[in-house]
């Protein structure tokens, strides 16, 4: 793990957008001063790093590829409590963060991109808005898990909205 940190992750999320919004990842990781070989470099090395024996695992990995969360809150989640860890990157997106929803001994529930104090942006849009910024904005809305890693999709009466990693990436009109 020694050289991956935060820089690297935002080039390791990429790799699943480009699935849906190629045009944009291929803007993107030059932004962050990488070349393409980079950029699949750093999602082989998490992927080597998720399926390690010897890595740490959950929590303990993010906190060692990502340093120590910036900010860390208790969330009630009916009867149990989960931790909610934020780590804030700059960089592509200077206004988000990535948030790791962890539960019992650092087990990672959900980890995504989130919005952390900046105002929503309007109108939504693609590689602007997260999930929290849909929810928002239309509160009536379905979350739709696509049963795609990474992947998340938010239903309302107008549009589906496609994220990856809670970003959005693709708007469909209903």
């Amino acid at each position: 793990m020694i050289g991956y940190a935060r820089r690297e992750f935002q080039l390791m999320l990429l790799r699943r957008m480009a699935d849906l919004r190629p045009d944009l990842v291929e803007e993107a990781y030059p932004r962050l001063g990488a070349t393409r070989r980079e950029y699949l470099d750093a999602h082989t090395r998490w992927q080597r790093m998720l399926r390690s024996r010897t890595a740490p695992q959950g929590l303990q990995l993010l906190r060692a590829v990502l340093g120590p969360s910036d900010a860390a809150r208790l969330i009630s989640v009916g009867d149990a409590e989960v931790t909610a860890h934020l780590w804030h990157f700059g960089g592509l997106w200077p206004d988000l963060s990535w948030e790791a929803i962890t539960g019992h001994e650092g087990f990672v529930l959900r980890g995504q991109l989130v919005r952390t104090g900046a105002p929503e942006p309007t109108p939504i849009e693609p590689w602007r808005s997260v999930i929290g910024d849909v929810l928002a904005a239309h509160p009536d809305a379905r979350q739709v898990d696509p049963q795609t890693a990474a992947h998340w999709l938010v239903e309302t009466g107008d549009a589906g909205y496609r994220f990856v990693h809670g970003l959005l990436q693709t708007v469909t009109p209903n």
